[in-house]
């Protein structure tokens, strides 16, 4: 039996409410749970050295699927994002765009002050069709993705045809 789809991804961040106002601000998401975590019960499920306090914050977009955990740990934060996010762990996060709105989104992260790494850029990707995408850290530097893909027909014409460039 398979596993249902992702329900939610946790961050950390350096600060919840200013994470929290970035991706609620960026990404149109509402705040939903805010609660405070510690203690034996969260520190033996999920392996975290005994007196791990934090704050958690949930934002949720337009379906209750695909969340986001924002977490801020208490105590320093030690691991900081990379140039090419080449460690162990999660690369990035990726989330789909209309392919009408996404150069709005990109000035509103601009605006925001994220690091984005491009502007959307066109790409073919071969058996698939063209994507608009770019990429861009968010104020803690985790690597984010905005990617407007094609309907489903137009995949699958373009395999009819052959899927070539």
């Amino acid at each position: 039996m398979p596993v249902s789809e992702v329900h939610h991804v946790a961050i950390t961040v350096s600060d919840v409410d200013r994470a929290a106002d970035f991706y609620e601000r960026a990404l149109g998401y509402r705040r939903t749970l805010r609660t405070d975590v510690g203690g034996p019960g969260i520190e033996v499920s999920l392996g975290l050295p005994a007196g791990t306090t934090g704050k958690v914050q949930y934002l949720q977009g337009p379906s209750r699927v695909g969340q986001l955990e924002l977490i801020e740990w208490n105590g320093a934060t030690t691991r900081t994002a990379t140039g090419g996010h080449l460690e162990l762990g999660p690369f990035l996060l990726s989330f789909e765009v209309p392919l009408d709105e996404i150069h709005e989104l990109h000035q509103r992260l601009v605006d925001l002050g994220a690091d984005c790494l491009t502007t959307p850029n066109r790409v073919l990707l071969e058996n698939y069709g063209h994507i608009t995408a770019f990429a861009a850290r968010d104020l803690d530097g985790n690597l984010l993705e905005f990617v407007s893909l094609p309907s489903r027909e137009e995949i699958l014409a373009r395999r009819r045809e052959g899927g070539g460039n």
